[in-house]
C-alpha cells in the first residue's frame, strides 16, 4: 500500500483509492491537517477491507457505504490510540492519565466539546446543501457532547465542512484579520483564533449568497499540525468562540462581507410594501439624532464601568 499526499480541490475528495495490479495507492488531500488526513486514509482503507465496489471519486458509492467505512475508521482510529498507548504507555505516563481524571480537566473537556459543538451547528445549518460523510444515514444528532469518540467524530466532521469553504477563504481576509488582532494586543493564540473565525465567517457568507470564489485562496495547510484529538479540539474551540463573540470578527465580516439579503420571487411584493413602511432617509446636514450618543453604539458584550 502507498499513500502519497496530493494538492485536491474542494471539488475532489479528501481521499482516492485506486487499487492497482502491484499495489493499492491512496491519495491524500495534502491540505488537510494531520487528523483530517488520518481519517481520510482508514476510510479508504476501509472500503478496501470491506470490498466496497465503486469508482475512485466516490460517484456511484451508497451513502450507506459511505457511512460504513466511516464507522470502521473510527474504530480503527480507537484500536490506533489504544495500541499506541499500550506500547508506549510507562511508568512516566501514568500520572497523566490519572490527571485527565480530575473534575477540572473533565470540565473543561465538556467545555471545549460544546464550543466545538456549537461551531458544528454553524457550519452544518450555514451549509445546508453541502455533503458531509458522517457515520449514520439518519439526522445526525447535535447533542452528543462529550467522550473520546463523540469527540473525534465532531473534530473530523468540522474539517469535512471547513474544507468545503477553502475556495471562498480569502488571503486578504485573514491578513486584515491579524492586524486588527494585534492593535488590539491579543495574544498569540487568540489571535490566530480570530483571524481563522474571521476567515471562515467571510467565506460562509459569500458561500450563503453564491458569490464567485475568491481570487486569493488562503493557504489552508496548518502551521501547527495537531495530531492530538484534544489539543485540536481546545483549537476548533478557541475558533467557535472567537466567531461568536470577538467584535474583531464582526468588524472584519462587516468590512468584507457585509450581509446580503435573498429575496424570493414570491416574497417580492411583500418585500416592496415593507420596504415603502420603513423606509430610511438620510438626515440633513447638521441635525444630529435626538437620544443617540457615542455610548449607544458600544458592543453589546461590554459592561458599563461601576
Amino acid at each position: 500500500m502507498v499513500i502519497r499526499n496530493e494538492p485536491f480541490g474542494a471539488d475532489y475528495p479528501s481521499g482516492v483509492l485506486v487499487p492497482l495490479d502491484r499495489a493499492d495507492y491512496i491519495l491524500v488531500d495534502a491540505s488537510l491537517p494531520t487528523l483530517a488526513r488520518t481519517q481520510s486514509v482508514l476510510h479508504e482503507v476501509a472500503h478496501l477491507v470491506l470490498g466496497h465496489a465503486g469508482s475512485a471519486m466516490h460517484s456511484d458509492i451508497d451513502p450507506a457505504m459511505e457511512a460504513e467505512a466511516e464507522l470502521a475508521a473510527d474504530l480503527l482510529y480507537q484500536q490506533m490510540i489504544r495500541a499506541a498507548a499500550k506500547s508506549g504507555g510507562g511508568p512516566s505516563e501514568k500520572p497523566a492519565r490519572l490527571r485527565a481524571w480530575r473534575p477540572a480537566t473533565w470540565w473543561a473537556d465538556r467545555r471545549t466539546d460544546w464550543h466545538v459543538n456549537q461551531l458544528w451547528i454553524k457550519l452544518r445549518a450555514g451549509m445546508p446543501d453541502a455533503t458531509i460523510v458522517s457515520t449514520t444515514t439518519g439526522v445526525p444528532l447535535p447533542v452528543e457532547v462529550g467522550g473520546s469518540r463523540h469527540r473525534h467524530r465532531r473534530v473530523i466532521e468540522v474539517h469535512d465542512a471547513l474544507r468545503l469553504l477553502r475556495p471562498w477563504c480569502s488571503r486578504r481576509v485573514h491578513a486584515s484579520a491579524q492586524r486588527r488582532a494585534h492593535r488590539y494586543r491579543l495574544d498569540s493564540a487568540t489571535a490566530a483564533a480570530v483571524a481563522d473565525a474571521a476567515t471562515l465567517a467571510v467565506a460562509l457568507r459569500r458561500r450563503q449568497a453564491a458569490l464567485p470564489v475568491v481570487d486569493d485562496p488562503l493557504d489552508t495547510t496548518p502551521p501547527v499540525d495537531v495530531s492530538d484529538v484534544r489539543g485540536e479540539t481546545r483549537r476548533l474551540a478557541r475558533i467557535s468562540c472567537a466567531w461568536h463573540d470577538s467584535p474583531v470578527v464582526a468588524a472584519e465580516v462587516a468590512r468584507w462581507a457585509p450581509l446580503v439579503a435573498t429575496i424570493n420571487a414570491s416574497d417580492e411584493p411583500r418585500h416592496s410594501a415593507l420596504a415603502q413602511v420603513l423606509s430610511v432617509a438620510p438626515l440633513p446636514e447638521g441635525v444630529a439624532r435626538r437620544g443617540r450618543s457615542s455610548r449607544a453604539v458600544q458592543p453589546q458584550h461590554s459592561r458599563p464601568p461601576r
